[in-house]
């Protein structure tokens, strides 16, 4: 099981990973508290520490949870929804603008619904009162992000939907938009739908830009990269060995040619098959094979 975990993790692609971020800290806090649970004892706060509030009293002495909440999920049915969504839709937009925009876009729209979720608790005054107490935790900001995105970047794409048939992407975001819009008022969960409708506008804000040729997402991640490996410690020239020819039938010049050809053909098909049926459809020779010729 941990060997195909592990394999998923290297070849499945950025949704697979976010999935499994996203499932790892549910399961890992199920199994902190089950003991304590099962001694009828309080167990240590942990998620108290993960997810985000609205109090910027709080938010000043846990300022990761910023980002942390937007991985963190305690009820099964909250987790089992968006990584549904994030599965459905992320695989599309993986497939069409490649995983470091995935990635961009989740943090940024995460980002984006806590900000708005943030600023509305502080400053509306129907939220008068409660930005003290309230909470917020999920991936849901970061999903409509990345399905929002999607559906502005190609809105006449379709799909089918179970019980609904075939549809268009774009009456697929414009309605779940127009629910966060009325369940905002319900009071049971506003800041989740504020956070949402965060996350919305910045998926069609960037695929907005996207389309002018400025790519917020991939700006994001590259910037991360680049920051990162300045903390990296590097490595001294590494030593290139030479081997002596240890006989055998040296490969001629149109050999050589045919052989990248015919593994340049095999990739381009394998391709194809990715933008026909999504990466899943792909047997695990071609994944294989594919994971090589990516390194």
């Amino acid at each position: 099981m941990f060997e195909d975990l592990k394999r998923q993790w290297r070849s499945g692609g950025m949704v697979i990973r976010l999935i499994l971020v996203n499932a790892g800290v549910f399961v890992a806090l199920h199994l902190i508290n089950l003991p304590f649970w099962a001694m009828r004892e309080q167990g240590p706060d942990i998620l108290g520490w993960l997810w985000s509030t609205s109090n910027l009293g709080e938010l000043l002495y846990r300022p990761w949870t910023v980002i942390t909440y937007m991985f963190t999920h305690w009820g099964f049915g909250h987790i089992f929804f968006n990584l549904l969504m994030l599965w459905f839709m992320g695989r599309l937009f993986e497939d069409l603008l490649g995983g470091k925009r995935v990635l961009g876009t989740y943090i940024l729209g995460g980002l984006s619904g806590f900000l708005f979720y943030l600023v509305s608790y502080n400053l509306l005054p129907v939220f008068d009162g409660h930005a003290a107490t309230s909470t917020i935790l999920g991936a849901s900001a970061s999903v409509m992000a990345v399905l929002v995105g999607i559906a502005a970047y190609r809105p006449d794409y379709e799909v089918r939907l179970l019980l609904f048939g075939t549809v268009r992407l774009k009456w697929i975001a414009v309605v779940l938009v127009v629910i966060d819009l009325v369940s905002v008022q319900d009071g049971q969960n506003s800041g989740g739908h504020l956070a949402h409708l965060g996350g919305a506008l910045y998926g069609y804000l960037a695929s907005m830009q996207l389309r002018k040729g400025n790519d917020w997402s991939l700006g994001f991640v590259n910037g991360l990269e680049r920051i990162t490996g300045l903390f990296r410690r590097k490595r001294g020239p590494r030593l290139r060995v030479e081997k002596a020819f240890a006989g055998g039938k040296r490969m001629s010049d149109a050999a050589f040619n045919q052989h990248k050809n015919n593994q340049q053909a095999r990739i381009d098909t394998i391709l194809d098959k990715i933008s026909r049926s999504g990466y899943d459809s792909l047997s695990k020779d071609e994944k294989d094979f594919l994971f090589k010729a990516g390194k």
